[in-house]
């Protein structure tokens, strides 16, 4: 009997953590919802946190707030970038591919220049 009541309380443990992973996945930033053409954008950042599951920088330009979308932190921690470095008022240009959707404003950085100081997030797809 006892035996019989773990199973069941491991099988739902099992089943809860299954149901969380489609929203952890869909919190995640990968690559297939941004185009393949190169894109950048220059402005002004507004705020910047550099945290899990990745960095996202606010950055003001001429049509309006961008999400500018960073690496996981290790990619930040291997480029030098820290939050201290990307100031509100910074004159900021990122290079990378926009998102698909035309309506939001988000791009995923493959590299980041702060006041002429390049940081590359991710080396391997500049």
């Amino acid at each position: 009997m006892l035996t019989c009541i773990l199973s069941r309380r491991r099988t739902l443990a099992a089943l809860g953590f299954t149901a969380l992973l489609p929203a952890a996945a869909a919190a995640h930033h990968g690559w297939s919802g941004y185009g393949t053409d190169d894109f950048s954008l220059t402005g002004t950042v507004e705020g910047a946190t550099l945290g899990n599951p990745h960095g996202v920088v606010k950055v003001r330009a001429a049509d309006g707030v961008w999400d500018v979308v960073l690496g996981p932190p290790s990619n930040q921690r291997r480029a030098g970038l820290t939050e201290d470095l990307v100031p509100a008022g910074a004159a900021v240009t990122a290079y990378g591919h926009r998102h698909l959707d035309p309506g939001r404003r988000e791009m995923k950085t493959e590299r980041l220049v702060v006041a002429g100081r390049s940081f590359d997030i991710y080396p391997d797809r500049l």
